[in-house]
């Protein structure tokens, strides 16, 4: 049996991660998978660097500023790629905002991640020029919601389920993420790691067949492991997972683009360097 140790942290598109351990799809395949949570995408970062883990659930421009920091990385799979009628991360106002249709906008994000390379994004695909937008980085994503909900910052980009935990206290989506057709997040492993790929991915696309034939029968492993409040549980409907692909040269290489504009790397890593 071969241990992996994956870090996660408590987000909707990790579903299949759980059910891949929870029915004992890996440990069909010979792997012994601990799924790591982490509150935020610092400490699974710091925890990758210094071996305490074999891989985890992230996204691009964390894999690669953690290669740039000699973490040899590869690029498993995408989790989750946007997708019309679903919303995986939004723009939420706070309950008492009175940003209501311009001016200067607080926005609480994770720099250097997914989240401010969705904001620059999002700046640039929607009309929201009325407003100026103003990052703030707040690295742990449930004290970004608390202060979202307790109307102590103008506003924050969240992914699901804290998206929707967030409205349900009284913060107002601006705008989603559902129509811009990109790989969101990925699933990546150290080169060491990395001769476990084709089992590792047979598992996580049983679980992925499996979850998106009977999403139902995973409610209650959702809100253990998800984070989703159990009030909230029934108007949760789970998502369609993409089976395993991997996100397009064009894409890796308009993240890179974007690091190099904002200095995070100083060249561009291979394509093939990250997928093989």
């Amino acid at each position: 049996m071969d241990n992996l140790k994956i870090g996660i942290l408590p987000v909707i598109d990790t579903l299949p991660l759980q059910v891949a351990k929870h029915n004992a799809y890996f440990k069909k395949q010979g792997l012994n998978v601990e799924l790591i949570r982490f509150s935020s995408a610092m400490d699974r970062n710091s925890a990758m660097h210094t071996d305490q883990i074999h891989g985890f659930f992230g996204d691009i421009p964390a894999t690669l500023l953690l290669i740039k920091n000699s973490v040899p990385l590869k690029i498993l799979t995408v989790s989750y790629r946007t997708t019309p009628g679903q919303q995986m991360f939004g723009l939420l106002l706070s309950p008492k905002s009175k940003n209501q249709t311009g001016g200067s906008l607080t926005v609480a994000i994770s720099k250097g991640s997914i989240i401010e390379y969705l904001l620059d994004t999002i700046k640039d695909y929607y009309p929201i020029s009325n407003y100026q937008i103003v990052p703030k980085e707040i690295k742990q994503m449930p004290i970004r919601m608390q202060m979202l909900a307790s109307s102590q910052i103008d506003s924050a980009l969240l992914p699901e389920p804290l998206l929707t935990l967030a409205e349900a206290k009284g913060a107002k989506l601006m705008i989603s993420d559902e129509n811009l057709n990109l790989p969101l997040t990925i699933l990546t492993i150290h080169q060491k790691q990395f001769h476990l790929k084709d089992r590792f991915l047979k598992a996580y696309s049983q679980a992925i067949e499996e979850l998106n034939r009977n999403s139902g029968q995973y409610k209650s492993l959702m809100i253990k492991t998800c984070r989703i409040p159990k009030h909230l549980a029934n108007q949760f409907i789970i998502y369609k997972f993409p089976l395993p692909q991997l996100p397009s040269e064009q894409e890796v290489n308009a993240v890179q683009s974007w690091m190099l504009k904002k200095n995070m790397i100083k060249q561009s890593i291979s394509y093939h360097k990250l997928i093989q």
